[in-house]
């Protein structure tokens, strides 16, 4: 029986993602056996760093390429949103799964409506993007907030916490449905570029590219492609507040996206059509940086 090697971090959520993977691979490759090799990140070690302009690109993922790399491990799940946009050299992605779905979620301590938040309500996130999105439903405090899905959600009525603000695809894979749970729309609330998606990565060149292949979902690849191409002309990263979604119709995706100014006050907005996942992220990054400017 051949052993593959899989890293990964030692989250539920990571934890849960990989094995989401290896049991696809399973059903197609019986004769293979897969280890599970834990890798803390500096996000896993410095847990009091917050995510702001100090925390390093790839500061999730960094330490598991290093292991790849190195041969300790054979291929690598990661959430697609955690890579930094350039690629690092000697890797690829070697196959995108079906995306979970892409849209955030609004956690609360008690029922709520998303049309007429209660003034000063305090709405715990890390992420710029979330923040400016839910300062647009009206006075909203932030209160930044780091740990895992289950920590964060347990910070709901804690210090007078009110509410969180996650990624449905997270609560979605580790099973969990809080009793006040609202699914932000994606047309108000556009989601981080490739959230919900997961990238298998690997070594240029590795016979375990074949391997992988199996369980490439194309319309999901497509999407994020898009998504992180306008990220990537944007020269923005995941302190800056953006969001993109595209959609994939045959060989047509609409690209959607929000580019915000940096204090949040200011938002230019706009989709775009067409085939070539990369120029389409390009032309609309160029597109709303203009508009962000001229306003």
């Amino acid at each position: 029986m051949t052993r593959i090697r899989v890293g990964t971090r030692g989250s539920d959520l990571a934890l849960r993602q990989t094995r989401w993977v290896c049991d696809l691979l399973r059903a197609v490759h019986a004769g293979v056996e897969f280890e599970e090799v834990v890798i803390k990140t500096h996000g896993d070690i410095a847990t009091g760093q917050p995510l702001d302009t100090d925390f390093p690109v790839g500061g999730f993922v960094s330490a598991i390429e290093q292991a790849l790399l190195d041969g300790r491990i054979d291929f690598a799940v990661h959430s697609y949103k955690d890579l930094p946009t350039a690629a690092t050299p000697g890797l690829m992605i070697a196959a995108v799964p079906p995306r979970e779905a892409p849209h955030d979620v609004l956690v609360t301590r008690d029922p709520v409506d998303l049309s007429n938040l209660p003034k000063g309500i305090r709405l715990g996130t890390s992420s710029p993007r979330r923040a400016a999105q839910m300062r647009r439903q009206g006075e909203v405090e932030i209160v930044p907030i780091r740990g895992n899905v289950p920590t964060r959600i347990a910070q709901v009525g804690q210090g007078g916490l009110e509410g969180v603000v996650l990624a449905a695809a997270g609560l979605k894979r580790l099973g969990l449905r809080p009793p006040n749970l609202i699914d932000l729309p994606i047309d108000w609330f556009v989601p981080a570029p490739a959230q919900g998606a997961l990238a298998v990565q690997v070594r240029e060149g590795d016979s375990t590219v074949t391997l992988l292949a199996v369980i490439e979902h194309n319309p999901s690849r497509r999407a994020v492609e898009a998504e992180r191409s306008f990220l990537r002309h944007l020269h923005a990263g995941c302190h800056t507040p953006v969001g993109a979604l595209a959609t994939v119709n045959g060989s047509t995706i609409a690209l959607h996206g929000q580019l915000f100014s940096d204090d949040g006050l200011r938002m230019a907005e706009g989709v775009e059509t067409g085939v070539d996942p990369r120029a389409l992220g390009q032309r609309l990054a160029d597109r709303l940086a203009q508009k962000l400017n001229r306003d």
